[in-house]
């Protein structure tokens, strides 16, 4: 039985386009995204808190209905 997981890691910057080759080489890689790093922006900006907290709700939901119906 195959598994998709997401997961998400904080690493130093160094040199990402290798680093995704040796992920690639190793693994089925479906998405490979660098994010920005916004920690400032959900301490100071509450409508972005906000988006952030519904967006976890809304996986949440989606998560428990595909566990429900599978």
């Amino acid at each position: 039985m195959k598994r998709t997981v997401n997961i998400t890691i904080e690493i130093d910057d160094f040199d990402m386009v290798g680093f995704e080759s040796q992920l690639r080489q190793w693994l089925k890689v479906i998405d490979f995204t660098i994010l920005p790093d916004s920690k400032d922006l959900y301490n100071t900006d509450p409508i972005y808190k906000k988006m952030w907290k519904k967006l976890k709700e809304d996986k949440k939901a989606i998560y428990n209905y595909i566990k429900d119906n599978t």
